[in-house]
């Protein structure tokens, strides 16, 4: 059974929440996606963004961790200012490229009615909302104000929307680095 862990950092571009789904709790790395539930609750905590209904599945959740795999190592290679692999740039242009499926006509013996999408429609629209919204991170105004958190225990991505922000929360990894500094303060006074 899947434990509930929250999710440490919400309300960046879609494309960095999906990225820090992944995160280093207490020493450990952690897939907070690690169950078709735990999608449910991400995909719960972005509904004001992401439009879905029902509950993930299996499917649902190997292709969007598919896709943070393509994601995580091209805003990383953005954020050090290193060629993105050509790999994750050829899996980005793949999730760009799904086809959104769209309702069809159908004719009956009744007439004329209007056939829904496809089971896999939701995924479809799903996939490409994230992909596009990584192409409009790395491309767009917010681009060079992408970064990791400079606590050296945390991986979490963040738009910094202040220069001088340095830590994906101050709450958290800021709060360490002002306690650790107090620390040595405390020590070298000592």
């Amino acid at each position: 059974m899947t434990a509930f862990r929250p999710f440490p950092l919400l309300g960046e571009p879609l494309a960095l929440d999906l990225v820090n789904t992944r995160a280093h709790l207490g020493g450990v790395d952690v897939d907070l996606l690690d169950g078709p539930r735990a999608l449910d609750r991400w995909l719960r905590a972005e509904r004001s963004r992401i439009a879905w209904t029902g509950h993930a599945d299996a499917a649902d959740l190997a292709a969007v961790i598919a896709l943070r795999g393509v994601l995580d190592p091209l805003l990383r290679a953005h954020v050090a200012r290193t060629p993105g692999p050509a790999a994750a740039v050829r899996g980005l242009n793949r999730a760009l490229a799904i086809a959104l499926p769209q309702p069809r006509l159908e004719w009956t013996r009744g007439g004329p009615r209007k056939r829904a999408a496809s089971d896999g429609a939701r995924r479809a629209t799903l996939l490409r909302q994230l992909a596009g919204s990584a192409l409009e991170l790395l491309t767009g105004a917010d681009a060079a104000r992408v970064r990791r958190c400079a606590h050296p225990d945390c991986i979490l991505l963040f738009v910094a929307g202040n220069p001088r922000r340095r830590w994906c929360a101050s709450s958290t990894c800021g709060n360490r680095a002002r306690v650790a500094r107090h620390y040595v303060r405390q020590q070298q006074a000592g």
